[in-house]
């Protein structure tokens, strides 16, 4: 009987302590520091007006899936902030139906103007806020996959 109680203290402590909120794929959590972004994305060069800030790495893989870019913002204290990924469009159903299986169907809208047409999906997991955006310009159309902690769970709605 003992041994029963602490065993399930045990997994109380391990459930009230959590663990870290995936960022959308294995290896990587929020909060994590540069080094080990690196180690899971290979090296990435800073960009915009504050260096140490936002990052940006070129042809990474997604389990199998070729990333053209992947950019990140990372706080100095808090570490890993904000992950978005760009995709060939080519790979935009593959992503979507990965989504809706894993998290299911997301809220989606259109908005439309006169120099784009943006289709957006959103997912929040509780721990992620998840935004797919299908973006077509006049020249151009762009996938992207924008993950960044959850600030509301969604059971206490």
């Amino acid at each position: 009987m003992r041994f029963l109680l602490i065993a399930l203290m045990a997994v109380i402590v391990v459930v009230l302590q959590g663990s870290p909120a995936s960022a959308c794929v294995e290896g990587l959590a929020w909060g994590m520091p540069l080094e080990q972004v690196h180690a899971h994305l290979g090296q990435a060069k800073p960009i915009g007006a504050q260096p140490q800030v936002r990052f940006e790495a070129h042809d990474v893989l997604l389990d199998r899936l070729p990333v053209s870019r992947v950019t990140f913002e990372l706080s100095q204290h808090k570490g890993l902030q904000w992950l978005a990924y760009e995709f060939s469009m080519d790979d935009m159903t593959e992503v979507l139906a990965g989504l809706r299986a894993r998290h299911g169907a997301p809220l989606s809208t259109s908005i439309e103007e006169t120099d784009h047409n943006d289709q957006i999906w959103v997912w929040n997991t509780g721990e992620d806020l998840i935004t797919a955006v299908k973006r077509k310009g006049n020249d151009e159309q762009k996938f992207l996959l924008s993950y960044r902690p959850s600030r509301l769970d969604p059971q206490t709605l």
